[in-house]
């Protein structure tokens, strides 16, 4: 049964089937199948035997103690298993809009006092898959690698980077530097079809988008569509 499980998954399996491999941890010798059978017999379905409690199954011959614990700790781990994915779910992070991408970035350069480069790395939906302190500068200039970049966003199969960097003494507007930095990296990941989605430059509480400033076109080559 557990060869069958590994080859052709649950949806292979009758719900009796299932539990009769669920009871296999709890009963070892003996044949589980009996047991299986009267716990549907006596609650009337699956989802009904996970909801019991240990009082309840131990209404059942062949179910013991240990065995109610374990297959009542299989329903409370499912509702937390639903309750932490909810959670996860609602504290997507989302990079697709100048407003959430410049308050994603600006606690990230608080009391910094060298130039520094974030990469943020976001699939098609602009979800955020993993953000890197790429490096750190001087007071005035960061180094920003052409090549390490594009190679970071297709080794965690991104569809959009996101930069960001700060400049501590001075104001949220990108230098010639930065738009000729920029402009590069947009012609080293389009091969790629992958897209620069924005490149946030931080100043203290400011910032200022390169893609709401119309520095940046944010289309994706082989698929249609823009970002914003």
């Amino acid at each position: 049964m557990l060869d069958k499980f590994g080859r052709l998954g649950v949806d292979a399996f009758a719900d009796h089937e299932l539990l009769e491999v669920l009871l296999y941890y709890t009963i070892r010798q003996g044949d589980t199948n009996p047991v299986a059978h009267a716990l549907m017999q006596h609650f009337g379905s699956l989802h009904a035997v996970l909801e019991a409690t240990a009082d309840q199954l131990c209404e059942v011959e062949g179910v013991g103690p240990r065995t109610a614990e374990y297959l009542s700790l299989i329903s409370a781990s499912m509702r937390r298993y639903q309750t932490d994915r909810n959670r996860a779910r609602n504290s997507v992070v989302r990079l697709n809009d100048p407003d959430k991408i410049g308050a994603f970035f600006i606690p990230r350069f608080a009391a910094l006092h060298t130039e520094s480069l974030c990469v943020a790395y976001v699939d098609s939906s602009c979800r955020l898959i993993r953000c890197d302190d790429q490096s750190r500068g001087s007071t005035s200039k960061v180094l920003l690698d052409p090549v390490a970049i594009p190679r970071s966003a297709v080794m965690c199969n991104a569809a959009g980077v996101v930069l960001a960097h700060n400049h501590p003494n001075g104001e949220a507007r990108p230098s010639r530097e930065d738009i000729s930095a920029t402009q590069m990296l947009v012609a080293r990941l389009a091969p790629l079809d992958i897209a620069l989605v924005d490149h946030c430059i931080v100043a203290q509480d400011s910032y200022y988008s390169m893609a709401r400033g119309g520095g940046l076109l944010i289309f994706f080559p082989g698929r249609g569509g823009f970002f914003f």
